[in-house]
């Protein structure tokens, strides 16, 4: 991608370092800018870098050294300037701005605005001494986390099952396998699915163990905080023996095998369509269905099985409150699982700990009260850790798994967007936006985002795109181009308003 890189800020005395900074950095593929294979005679050298650092850097790293104290005056002083500017106008837990000391030195004391500054609230990194070649390897993978291609630690559940696949025996993986190679067994494969969702559903209705409110009195406190954590954690171990299953049958099923999956993802959909009790608990509930529906989309995309896809979502119609039904993918989505403003600091906590953070009672209230620091996209970030190790022999690495992921929930959007175009009575629920797609888009060069990727396919292929021969969109191009317009221009706005 062209515009995006690494943007390193240095003094000339450290050239020699940087050097093999960057020859580490570029071994991880990644592109790095720096003043003296970017500027050119006769450049305006303000104007190119004040664009490389607005324009199109996912990481400014700025590196420090004794050298730097020696200088009364450096343009590395105009460069954290520049970088300070930006850096306040993103978000609070944004990982744009990294540092890292190549001996034993001060970093300077930039005001980043909000009571924080670099030496104090930027994380640094050592690149000196006997770990340096391990804190060389830490970065990239810092930097690779910042880029939102690099998924943390998903639940033990989960890792569970997607070992147990990849074992060269598995009864019931090969038992599924066979099932989806013979259409003469149909009745033994809707037989399969029967079992498998029934018990999931028996499950998530027992209000002993997923009860819908809180004892009178309960205050938004780091208590309520982790018992919302604890309960999503258990929704992915109730989840997680569905998910290898529904992948597979993403990749491999035929029309034979569509309408049974429509049925299990439905009774999990209305599953959770309930209304009655605390907000915060009933919104949650809709997760299980919502990862069913990632974990089979992501399957059927991978294997370009639109019509698997089509059974997954468009197909998949719940009521609720004695309304007409509509998509289940059109009423859900992370953002109406964790409201944007209200709710999204428990989901950041998830993210978290997902990224191998052990958070303090301390912490999760100042998260709760002061707003800063929370993650726009939480219940999208954390879906992409738990699916990771399942899909991993799909991708041949992070980056695609990460951009694969990215289709997915664009075409979930628009599967959205199209579905509240068609409906009879326009529909004004909660929908789409808020997948990672938006803010890793931020970064992409000159607005090539997931969405204005997908959009440019659908645009030049017209009625041969291959998702409307799997029947998506009413196999319209029209509709399929005029719902992804309206993915692109409200993943637009949502980034010119947050990032």
């Amino acid at each position: 991608m062209p515009g995006d890189h690494v943007f390193l800020s240095y003094i000339s005395e450290d050239s020699a370092v940087i050097d093999e900074l960057q020859s580490a950095l570029e071994a991880a593929e990644f592109v790095v800018w720096r003043d003296k294979d970017k500027l050119w005679p006769g450049d305006d050298w303000q104007n190119e870098i004040r664009n490389a650092i607005r324009g199109g850097s996912f990481v400014f790293l700025a590196c420090f050294s004794s050298n730097l104290a020696k200088r009364e005056k450096s343009y590395q002083f105009e460069e954290l300037t520049l970088a300070a500017e930006e850096y306040r106008l993103r978000a609070p837990d944004a990982k744009w701005l990294m540092t890292a000391r190549l001996d034993e030195c001060e970093i300077p004391e930039f005001d980043l605005g909000a009571g924080r500054t670099l030496d104090r609230t930027i994380h640094r990194t050592d690149l000196f001494g006997p770990q340096k070649s391990a804190n060389v390897a830490r970065l990239v993978v810092a930097i690779q986390r910042a880029m939102g291609s690099t998924p943390g630690t998903p639940p033990a559940s989960v890792s569970k099952v997607a070992a147990d696949a990849g074992r060269a025996k598995n009864d019931d993986v090969e038992h599924l396998r066979d099932l989806l190679r013979n259409p003469s067994l149909v009745m033994d494969y809707d037989e399969y699915l029967s079992g498998l969702r029934v018990p999931i559903r028996e499950t998530l209705a027992n209000r002993d163990e997923f009860p819908m409110s809180v004892a009178s009195g309960t205050k938004v406190d780091p208590d309520l905080a982790r018992s919302w954590m604890g309960r999503l954690r258990r929704y992915d171990d109730v989840m997680a023996p569905a998910l290898i299953p529904l992948k597979l049958i993403a990749m491999y099923g035929t029309p034979t095998h569509e309408q049974e999956l429509t049925k299990t993802l439905q009774v999990l959909a209305q599953e959770s369509t309930q209304r009655e009790g605390m907000d915060i608990l009933t919104s949650l509930h809709e997760y299980p269905a919502l990862l069913a529906t990632y974990a089979t989309a992501l399957g059927a995309t991978t294997k370009l099985n639109y019509s698997m896809l089509r059974a997954a979502t468009a197909d998949v119609r719940v009521s609720s409150l004695g309304r007409p039904r509509v998509p289940f993918i059109l009423t859900s989505g992370g953002r109406s699982i964790v409201e944007h403003d209200r709710w999204s600091a428990f989901g950041t906590l998830i993210c978290l700990e997902d990224d191998g953070n052990e958070i303090q009672d301390d912490e999760i209230d100042k998260l709760l009260k002061s707003g800063g620091g929370r993650r726009f996209t939480p219940v999208s970030d954390h879906l992409f850790t738990l699916l990771a190790p399942l899909y991993r022999p799909q991708f041949a690495s992070d980056d695609e798994y990460a951009e694969g992921f990215d289709r997915v929930e664009v075409l979930l959007d628009a599967i959205s967007e199209d579905a509240r175009a068609q409906e009879d009575q326009y529909y004004y629920g909660a929908h789409g936006g808020y997948g990672r797609y938006t803010w890793r888009g931020k970064h992409r060069y000159r607005g090539t985002g997931a969405e204005m990727e997908l959009l440019m396919e659908a645009q030049s292929h017209g009625a041969g795109w291959t998702p409307l021969l799997g029947g998506l969109f009413g196999g319209d191009s029209e509709r399929a181009i005029s719902a992804l317009t309206a993915v692109k221009d409200l993943a637009t706005s949502i980034r010119s308003s947050h990032w």
